[in-house]
C-alpha cells in the first residue's frame, strides 16, 4: 500500500481527502502545519505528499522548496491542492517543485486518480 502525507490546516479539507484517500487504499498520515508535514516526510518517506498552499507560518510553497532541495525527498511527488487560482500561483507552484497543480473544489476522484498517477511515474 501506498503512504500519502496529506498536509492542510484545515480540519475539514483533510477529513474529505482522508477519507477518500484511504477508501482508495492509500495509508494516509495527516499534518495540520508546514512544520508537521517536513518532520513527517523525512520519517515516514511517503511515496506521495498532498500538499495545500495557503497556511500559517510555513506555507505550502516552502514546504515545497525545501523537500525537493532536499536530496532525500525530493524523489517524492507533490500534489498540490489549493484554493489559489489567482493567475501565476500555478507556475510559482511548479516553479517552488511541486509536480501537480489542483484547484479546491477539488473532487476526491480527481485526487485520487493524480495521485495515482504520480505513483506510477515514480515507479517507471
Amino acid at each position: 500500500m501506498a503512504t500519502v502525507v496529506l498536509v492542510d490546516d484545515h480540519d475539514s479539507q483533510r477529513e474529505i481527502y482522508e477519507l477518500a484517500l484511504s477508501t482508495a487504499g492509500f495509508v494516509v498520515h495527516e499534518a495540520a502545519s508546514g512544520e508537521r508535514a517536513i518532520e513527517m516526510v523525512h520519517v515516514l518517506r511517503p511515496d506521495v505528499v498532498v500538499l495545500d498552499l495557503a497556511m500559517p507560518k510555513l506555507d505550502g510553497w516552502e514546504v515545497c522548496r525545501r523537500l525537493k532541495s532536499d536530496p532525500e525527498t525530493r524523489g517524492i511527488p507533490i500534489v498540490v491542492v489549493t484554493a489559489h487560482i489567482v493567475p501565476g500561483v500555478r507556475e510559482s507552484a511548479e516553479h517552488a517543485g511541486c509536480d501537480a497543480y489542483l484547484t479546491k473544489p477539488c473532487l476526491p476522484n480527481e485526487l485520487i486518480a493524480t495521485v495515482r498517477a504520480h505513483l506510477k511515474r515514480a515507479v517507471a
